[in-house]
């Protein structure tokens, strides 16, 4: 929609990430989740919106750090932007018909933190975890995220609820029909009782 690979790293790192999405996916390879997308893709909903480009990647045998260019090239073994994504992501742009917008760092923040809240919140729902502080200590101690900032749910918790609510909504029209809405109003209220009890 807009944002390079390098300014949404960029914006989860300064957030507290020690990796970004993209890094952390060159990192693991991106054959992995490509093979699962050919798995998926003949129950695919049709009209869910669907993003060639790490494909592209992948078939042009970019598929991350064990290959030296993913996301990024690693002509020394370090992450450099690469002008052969940033041509391949144009392109998919334009056959999309997508304009790209400029995004600052604490909209591509807020974008990060509404997903991953909205998916705790759908555990939750699901049953896989009991309560929202298990959701914060797993993913503080396990997954990496920064602990100054409590978790995910409590840090929504400390965010103006509308803000958040208009996050969410931003979020569900970037999605699209795949997008699935977990309570989180709820979960918010769940873990405001639990931290006052």
């Amino acid at each position: 929609d807009g944002a390079t690979p390098d300014q949404v790293d960029r914006a989860a790192q300064d957030f507290g990430f020690a990796m970004g999405v993209f890094a952390v996916s060159d990192l693991s390879g991106l054959d992995i989740a490509w093979a699962m997308r050919k798995r998926q893709a003949a129950s695919r909903d049709p009209a869910a919106r669907y993003v060639t480009i790490p494909d592209t990647l992948c078939e042009r045998g970019r598929l991350g750090r064990k290959t030296a260019q993913g996301w990024y090239d690693y002509p020394d073994g370090r992450p450099v932007p690469s002008d052969v994504v940033a041509g391949i992501i144009a392109q998919a742009r334009a056959e999309a018909g997508i304009h790209p917008v400029q995004f600052d760092q604490d909209t591509i923040q807020r974008q990060l933190m509404a997903a991953i809240v909205n998916e705790a919140a759908c555990l939750l729902q699901d049953g896989v975890a009991q309560r929202p502080s298990d959701i914060d200590v797993a993913l503080c101690n396990g997954y990496g995220f920064p602990r100054w900032r409590g978790g995910p749910l409590y840090w929504a918790g400390q965010q103006d609820t509308a803000d958040l609510l208009a996050d969410l909504a931003a979020l569900k029209v970037a999605i699209g029909p795949d997008f699935r809405a977990g309570p989180v109003k709820a979960v918010l209220a769940q873990a405001g009782t639990e931290t006052n009890a």
